[in-house]
């Protein structure tokens, strides 16, 4: 803390004893190590505990059912997502007990939209159990699949679901991710070095180093942008590397989502090229008004290529789509700000050669960072915590999934970020004022010039916070290819719940009024439901009713007295569609006639999750 005497002039400050200073140096030491230990205890946590990365739709039904047994074939086999996909790099195989295809190879959307898949089948199909194995692109560009199996008349050997499941090859995942990481850091680093070079110091365009870091940037974002559209139709076909260059994969992959927005990015690129390479050449020499109208020109196509990431993304899909896509771009847009910036500053510190007076770092110049940099983190605040409320949701989630974990682990490597950044510009701050507000170069003179030991700190720390930015966006790579915290929480307890089966005796009086009630509800969660009854003697022999009437309630949330449609399914055997709009303790009410004057009404509990 400054300390100033009543006119505002700076006080003198007493020196601790040295036992003090070495018990707060002490203190902070552990506070420090703490800090960065936090990290690698998340990292822990998170590489500990994360599976494969499960995509944003999932499969909700199926017809035939997976497991179900028919007395006829079907003529279709008909899937049901939670959310629309695309099938131009997948589709539906239907494989007999012998291992033959007997799908025509014509999958499609159903009459439901993108949200559903139809694939027709052969006629004439024996008997046995048939394979069903799928594979498809999520709304939010990730690839899914699966397999089931269904009988026609009796169940046989058929082929093994774990043969239809492969992930295709790990090579192409693991290359079409790590362009994915290269293209964020291409940008983060483009984007804002230009923008600084614009508005602070033009001059330092001229920089050899400049030059390369500006050329590296444009260059490995085209370059990965590239990969990434090669990558991707193999990945999410399932297919090997060499896919890579089969022309009719590409073209697969250009009908996607994903595949148009990588295009367009490309194209938008060669635009920035052009510009670049103009400013490379001709902005030390550009007057004021013109900067303004290139910054202008500049920002409108940084933002147009930010809009290629979340436009095909999570932002994409969900909740609130257009708030979303607006505030991924803002958040993009911010990052390359600071992130640039920061690109362009490390290298005039790291290396500062012998440039021109203009060609270096000044205090005004700093001031100018400093001031932006501040403006694009609380852009990022703003958006990081308005995307994770949309993305998480709920503490459960953020601690019990990991998009969540993930996501605090890159929450915290941006607090050691502001920290470092903090630290290093107030102290480069003092050393630019120290020195007469002189730019940066060899020939500083004395302790604090570039070259001393004092400089040689100042490298160290813009270093570790240079390598704490890759280490953000290498996280935020994972993040977007991994499923939101919001619907992995839902689908885990989803997945938690399951078929609730109760058995309740019931005497409607009379000589034959006694009976067990057997109810299933299947599978007992939030949405569609299949309810079965089973109407039974009491020793357990098929008995029938005159008449069987259902109804609902909910009382905790005021919902009562909603009839139940039900209908005969065979002897003793009633069957109806239940839609639960809410979770929690149903009550199902059997109004049951045994006679023309015996009747009794059952109210079974059920637990919806």
């Amino acid at each position: 803390m400054r300390v100033t005497d009543p006119v505002g002039r700076p006080a003198a400050v007493p020196a601790p004893p040295p036992s003090s200073a070495r018990a707060a140096g002490g203190a902070g030491r552990r506070a420090l190590a703490w800090l960065l230990a936090l990290p690698l205890l998340l990292a822990a946590l998170v590489l500990g505990g994360a599976g494969a990365a499960s995509a944003h739709a999932v499969l909700e039904s199926s017809n035939p059912a997976s497991g179900s047994t028919l007395s006829t074939a079907p003529a279709t086999v008909t899937l049901r997502f939670s959310e629309g996909v695309e099938i131009g790099l997948g589709g539906v195989k239907v494989f007999d007990p012998a291992g033959t295809r007997v799908d025509n190879n014509q999958t499609k959307h159903g009459p439901d939209g993108d949200t559903s898949v139809v694939t027709p089948l052969r006629g004439g199909l024996p008997t046995g159990t048939y394979t069903v194995a799928w594979r498809a692109v999520s709304a939010d560009s990730h690839p899914i699949s699966g397999a089931f199996t269904f009988n026609i008349g009796q169940a046989s050997g058929g082929v093994r679901v774990s043969d239809l499941t492969g992930q295709g090859s790990t090579a192409t995942d693991v290359l079409e991710r790590a362009a994915t990481g290269v293209a964020y850091l291409s940008f983060a680093v483009l984007g804002g070095a230009v923008l600084f070079l614009l508005i602070a110091r033009p001059a330092a365009i001229g920089r050899f180093r400049v030059w390369l870091l500006l050329s590296g940037a444009w260059g490995g974002l085209l370059l990965s942008s590239l990969a990434v559209l090669m990558l991707h139709g193999p990945n999410a076909s399932g297919l090997g590397l060499s896919s890579a260059f089969d022309a009719e994969v590409l073209r697969a992959t250009l009908d996607t989502k994903l595949g148009k927005a990588i295009a367009a990015r490309v194209l938008l690129l060669g635009a920035a090229g052009a510009l670049l390479g103009w400013l490379i050449a001709s902005l030390a020499h550009a007057t004021g008004r013109t900067r303004h109208v290139l910054t202008g020109v500049w920002a409108v196509l940084c933002t147009a290529i930010a809009i290629t990431w979340p436009i095909a993304d999570h932002a994409s899909v969900g909740r609130q789509v257009e708030l979303a896509m607006a505030a991924d771009t803002l958040h993009l847009l911010a990052m390359t700000t600071w992130l640039g910036g920061l690109a362009v500053v490390v290298t005039l510190i790291l290396r500062p050669g012998e440039p021109a007076p203009e060609a270096g770092l000044d205090v005004p110049t700093v001031r100018i960072f400093s001031r932006t940099a501040f403006v694009a983190v609380c852009a990022l605040v703003a958006t990081g915590l308005y995307a994770s409320w949309r993305q998480v949701g709920s503490f459960a989630a953020l601690f019990d999934t990991t998009f969540g974990l993930l996501l605090v682990f890159k929450v915290d490597l941006v607090l050691l970020m502001l920290a470092g950044a903090w630290v290093s510009r107030r102290w480069l701050m003092r050393q630019l004022e120290a020195a007469g507000k002189s730019p940066l170069g060899k020939g500083s003179a004395g302790k604090g010039s570039a070259g001393g030991p004092k400089w040689a700190v100042l490298r160290k720390a813009v270093a570790i916070e240079a390598a704490l930015a890759i280490a953000v966006l290498g996280v935020t790579t994972v993040l977007t290819d991994t499923e939101p915290g919001r619907t992995a929480h839902e689908r885990k307890q989803s997945e938690a719940a399951g078929p609730v089966s109760r058995t309740v005796p019931f005497d409607a009086g009379g000589a034959a009024g006694k009976g067990k009630l057997d109810v299933t509800v299947d599978p007992a969660r939030v949405g569609p439901n299949e309810l079965h009854v089973y109407l039974s003697d009491p020793i357990g022999r098929i008995r029938e009713v005159e008449e069987l009437t259902v109804t609902m309630a909910l009382p905790g949330k005021g919902i009562d007295g909603a009839d139940v449609q039900v209908r005969r399914g065979g002897p003793g055997h009633w069957l109806g569609d239940l839609s639960m709009p809410m979770a929690g303790r149903w009550e199902l009410s059997f109004a049951i006639r045994t006679s023309d004057v015996d009747r009794i009404t059952v109210t079974v509990p059920v637990e919806v999750k």
